[in-house]
This record gives structure tokens, sequence and C-alpha cells, in this order.
């Protein structure tokens, strides 16, 4: 080989080379690895499991539990200590008699949905980010009448008379024991816990998703009465597209009055204080 072609062919092989390792510093880190050697990478990243705002274990049950008749000792017992009162299980049923005590409001159920009601809730809760809401598996009965709209043809807004039908919503809200409903909530977190995690969320904690959520509510814009409607087709709109690409669970709050709408951050700014800082 003569001397010109030889240098020639140490300049390809030493740009060749140092194109190759520029290359492969821009490759992926998986790419690099051999095929035969390189590990099996999973579609989507597993996250372990992060408790923002844990939950206590239950210590005492929030609705006190008479002993059962074959409990009862009819026997006087000498020396002994006095013999604890059973808790209840943590089941549907209980839990159903603890949620009607956390409310002032007298009959609580005829608006409530209380089959399945943690399910139902907790599906409701996971959905209100979303834009759709499935409403099928929502645990309050829905608004009677018509969605009601005032204004003129050219320019709808929502009708001050629609707000009606949601004060019995937001009263009921209002006559919940805040402090009892936590103590409920806390007691019965287990059963919360497995309804989310029937949902798929095997790695995640219901209680951090119930803030999340209440974080996102407390965003919900708090415009002045009456708001503003369009029709493109035959529903209705929000005439301000920052209104109308909000989530399902922020456009339920738009359809409250303002005064509503403000009792209603209110509540919700106190039960994230109380969410995150429960303590056993």
């Amino acid at each position: 080989m003569k001397k010109t072609n030889l240098i020639i062919f140490f300049l390809l092989a030493l740009i060749g080379g140092l194109g190759l390792s520029i290359y492969l510093q821009n490759k992926p880190v998986a790419e690099q690895i051999p095929a035969d050697i390189q590990p099996i990478l999973p579609e989507k990243p597993i996250k372990n499991p992060i408790v923002h705002y844990p939950v206590p274990g239950p210590t005492t049950s929030p609705v006190p539990v008479a002993p059962k008749a074959d409990e009862v000792k009819t026997e006087p017992v000498v020396s002994q200590p006095t013999e604890k009162l059973s808790e209840p299980q943590i089941d549907d049923k209980n839990f159903q008699e603890a949620l009607m005590k956390s409310f002032d409001n007298p009959q609580p159920n005829k608006l409530l949905l209380l089959e399945n009601f943690i399910q139902k809730l907790v599906v409701t809760i996971d959905n209100l980010p979303n834009k759709r809401l499935p409403r099928a598996h929502l645990p309050i009965t829905p608004p009677g009448g018509k969605f009601l709209v005032a204004g003129t043809p050219e320019e709808p807004q929502i009708s001050n008379k629609n707000y009606q039908r949601y004060n019995k919503y937001v009263t009921l809200i209002e006559s919940i024991n805040q402090n009892l409903a936590i103590k409920t909530y806390t007691y019965f977190y287990p059963l919360f816990q497995k309804a989310y995690e029937e949902l798929g969320y095997k790695n995640a904690y219901f209680n951090d998703r119930l803030v999340y959520v209440i974080d996102h509510l407390l965003t919900t814009p708090n415009p002045p009465d009456p708001i503003q409607l369009a029709q493109p087709g035959v529903l209705f709109t929000y005439a301000d597209p920052n209104l109308e690409n909000l989530s399902s669970g922020q456009k339920i709050l738009l359809r409250l009055g303002q005064e509503q709408r403000s009792k209603i951050y209110k509540i919700l700014q106190s039960y994230r204080d109380e969410l995150t800082n429960l303590r056993p």
C-alpha cells in the first residue's frame, strides 16, 4: 500500500471512530446495550407509592355499638376488669349507619344513594378533574327539573332561578358534622382504599387523590352572576372559552350561584386542612 493511501486510510478510520462515538453518546442508554443482554423494559415506569397525606389507623369507632345479646354476662364478675364493647366490623352496613349520624340534617337519605355508596363516591371523586363524569355512578340523586336559562336568544345566560335547584345539596353539605365525618372517614378508610384499588390504582392512595381533587376544585373561577352562555348547537355552552374548557367537577360548581360557590369553597378548604393533618 502506498504511503499516501495508508495515511488516508488511518484518517478515515479516525473520523469513523469519532463519528461512531458521538452517535453512541446521543443514543438512549437502552439502545447502547447489545440486544442479547439488554434488559426487558416495562411499557410504563412503575412508580413507588408516595404518601403525601397518610391516613392513620382507626383507634375508636365513630359510632358507639352496644354489645350483642349473647355477649351480655348475667353472672357477676369479681375482681375482673371491665370488658370493652366490641368494635363494629368495617363493612358497608356499619359505614351507612355511621354516615347517617354525620348529618345534622334529619333526612339525608333522600338525596344519598346508599347502595354501594363508597364505590360510587370513589369513582365520582376520581373523575371530577376529567372532562366527563360517569353519571351512572353518582352517589346522590340528580337535581329535579330542567336547566333554566334566562337572557335573550342572542345572549343567553344562566337563570337565577336555576340556582334554587341546588339549594338542598348545599344545605346537606352544610349540615355535615365535620368532626364526626372525619372520624368516620378515618375509621372506614380501608373500604375507600379498597374501592380505589379496584379502579386499577394498585400503587396509590385514595387520600392523596382526594386532597388533589379538592385542590383542583378550589381553583374553579367564581364569576359573578349571571354567567353568560352560548348555543352553538342543541346544547348550551359557556360563552367564555376559559369556563367551557374546565373539568366536569368545576362545571358543576359553576352551575351554583356565586353565593353558593363561596360556601362550598370554604367547606372544601376546611376539609382539606383536616385531611392533610390527620393524626392517630
